[in-house]
């Protein structure tokens, strides 16, 4: 059995960051022996470690986590994000949610140099965290070297 990652986004929305086998079969209405099996999957792909006899949720379950708060978040116009070249001509285009973020990059609406750039520069990592709350996927985000690796990010956080 392999716990798929809406599987687990789910199980992690109901339980929190911290919690007992107790807690998962009494909030998620599993049997033991399913609950069981479910946290061994979270342990195996790194979403949740045991310690202190409770499961704690890690950096990579936080990511999912988040993409769950976030998803359908739209900031106001005047708060929306706008790429702009080297020599600040903007890109034709208002970023307002993590959505209309997967489909500029998805779809090379916004071009791969200018993309590294305001993530070099921290500019949309910064934006991400202050306007959507999107601090995990700014963190994860200021790791990518490419469009395609921010494409992958992007739809595990969303969960495609």
């Amino acid at each position: 059995m392999s716990i798929s990652t809406r599987k687990a986004r789910e199980l992690l929305s109901v339980l929190g960051q911290e919690f007992t086998v107790s807690d998962v079969v009494s909030k998620a209405k599993l049997s033991q022996s399913t609950a069981r099996k479910y946290i061994n999957e979270l342990m195996k792909k790194g979403f949740i470690v045991k310690k202190d006899g409770k499961y704690m949720v890690t950096d990579e379950g936080l990511f999912l986590l988040e993409g769950v708060s976030v998803f359908g978040k739209r900031v106001g116009e005047n708060y929306s994000y706008i790429f702009t070249s080297e020599n600040g001509s903007p890109v034709p285009l208002k970023i307002d949610s993590i959505e209309k973020l997967y489909v500029a990059v998805k779809y090379g609406l916004v071009p791969e140099n200018i993309f590294r750039l305001h993530v070099e520069k921290g500019y949309l990592t910064s934006w991400l965290s202050s306007q959507l709350g999107a601090t995990q996927l700014a963190r994860r985000l200021s790791m990518v070297k490419s469009l395609s690796e921010a494409v992958e990010v992007l739809e595990e956080y969303i969960g495609l």
